[in-house]
């Protein structure tokens, strides 16, 4: 029998660590650059070089995290533990990379930012996983309160989003002239450290009831090696088309992000309206996550991912053919992408675990969390594959720093920026659309007898 549904507070209290997690997340990733090089001095080609090899350190840890989070058995929790550890680390590493450290050595505040970095990304990687972790033990095999989970996540994340946006700057340039630009950075960077740290403590506390952990030996219950579990990554043919359509589709998404301010600046001339950009589909954003979960549930997982991408890939092709001279285009087709992301993204890393039931159920060896830890993999892929992608495509259509723009360059980059993601986003939802066969009634069916599993297991241990 399902367990009793949870509580709109406990839905409530999950989706809260969306909100606040963004400003721990989101304020690194769009001003370390800035605070780098303008605030501590750092040359760009040194600030580079370090989130080159941190991001390389990163990738690693990140194919790892799963592994690491099946096999270690921690007395709060399987998942809930990493919270309770990590949320110290990432506290710190947020606050490390915005420290001033203009009075030490460049070699000391080259150290200073690498760890703080990896502090906060390295734990990501567990944290990640381990949040959709969390969700399976809350909601069980209850499908219903998994969407709910995910759904409500998807939505406080896109209020975070809206507000880290609107917020960020303006709180950086109400502390400028009071403390200067250096402190201001930091002193917003800390309390978006001190956010995520709540938001951590809040998934530790709602999960408390559901997330006691599960025996690893237990009689019945096959030991998961690590052959294991890398053979649980490469004999899950779905799990492989999952992450090759998702990285095709994030791979898109960041050839269009990576090259976004070149629209502004050479073909529509106006980088002042970039920021009305991202504000307008930060707030279309919102909407997607209210009406994408209820045209998701409709259509099943499978077929909103497919109608998620291929609206993307539609849209895009019809940026780079008719928003080369118009804004308003743009926003219209840019808005309708993002509403369209949001058929499947509310549903997060439901899709990831659902490949780990199905390889759990079929095996009979628990890797779910190696499934959730490769949810991280795609948005990892699409950074390396968008950016490089975005820069040589840029080189190609004959990009030089300070050039005009002429109407040329601009039919050329069109092409680029709406065009290239577009095949890539139609390219990933027919591969979803041909070659993923799990079924939401199927995966819950994998779920219940899962559970069924390791209750009988930990029956059979005592616990």
């Amino acid at each position: 029998m399902d367990r009793e549904r949870l509580t709109n507070s406990e839905v409530n209290r999950f989706g809260i660590y969306g909100f606040m997690s963004m400003f721990g997340i989101m304020i690194p990733m769009m001003y370390l650059t800035i605070f780098m090089t303008e605030h501590l001095g750092m040359g760009a080609a040194l600030m580079g070089t370090i989130l080159l090899a941190a991001r390389i350190i990163d990738f690693f840890i990140g194919l790892s995290a799963g592994g690491v989070i099946e096999r270690t058995k921690m007395k709060s929790g399987k998942y809930r533990s990493w919270f309770k550890l990590l949320r110290w680390a990432v506290l710190i590493g947020i606050t490390m990379q915005f420290f001033n450290t203009t009075a030490l050595p460049l070699a000391a505040q080259v150290v200073i930012v690498f760890i703080g970095y990896l502090l906060l990304h390295g734990s990501m990687d567990f944290l990640a996983p381990s949040q959709f972790g969390v969700l399976s033990m809350m909601a069980g095999p209850n499908f219903a309160d998994r969407n709910r989970l995910s759904f409500r996540n998807a939505q406080f994340s896109a209020i975070g989003q809206i507000v880290v946006a609107a917020a960020a700057l303006p709180a950086v340039n109400f502390f400028t002239p009071l403390v200067g630009g250096t402190y201001a950075f930091s002193i917003v960077a800390t309390t978006a450290a001190v956010l995520f740290f709540i938001a951590a403590t809040l998934i530790v506390r709602v999960s408390e009831p559901y997330d006691k952990g599960q025996p690893k030996d237990a009689p019945g219950m096959p030991v998961v090696t690590l052959g294991d579990m890398v053979k649980s990554v490469l004999t899950n043919g779905q799990l492989l088309v999952l992450l090759l359509g998702q990285s095709l589709f994030q791979t898109a998404g960041q050839v269009a992000m990576g090259i976004m301010t070149f629209y502004f600046m050479f073909v529509l001339g106006n980088l002042t309206l970039m920021a009305l950009a991202l504000t307008i589909t930060g707030l279309f954003g919102f909407v997607g996550s209210v009406i994408g979960p209820k045209v998701g549930t409709k259509l099943g997982k499978k077929y909103a991912m497919v109608a998620g991408m291929l609206t993307y890939g539609v849209m895009s092709f019809g940026i780079a053919f008719f928003a080369a001279n118009s804004f308003i285009i743009y926003i219209v087709l840019q808005c309708a992408n993002t509403i369209g992301m949001y058929f499947f993204m509310s549903f997060g890393n439901l899709y990831f675990l659902d490949c780990g039931e199905y390889g759990y159920w079929k095996t009979g060896k628990d890797n779910r969390a190696v499934a959730l830890a490769m949810g991280n993999m795609p948005i990892k892929i699409g950074m390396a594959l968008g950016g490089a992608l975005g820069a040589y495509g840029l080189a190609l259509i004959g990009y030089v720093p300070g050039m005009a723009p002429s109407p040329e360059f601009a039919t050329k980059f069109m092409y680029l920026f709406g065009g290239l993601p577009g095949g890539l986003a139609l390219a990933s939802g027919l591969i979803i659309l041909f070659a993923y066969k799990l079924r939401d009634v199927d995966c819950e069916l994998y779920a219940r007898e899962n559970e069924d599993r390791v209750r009988a297991a930990m029956a059979a241990s005592g616990e």
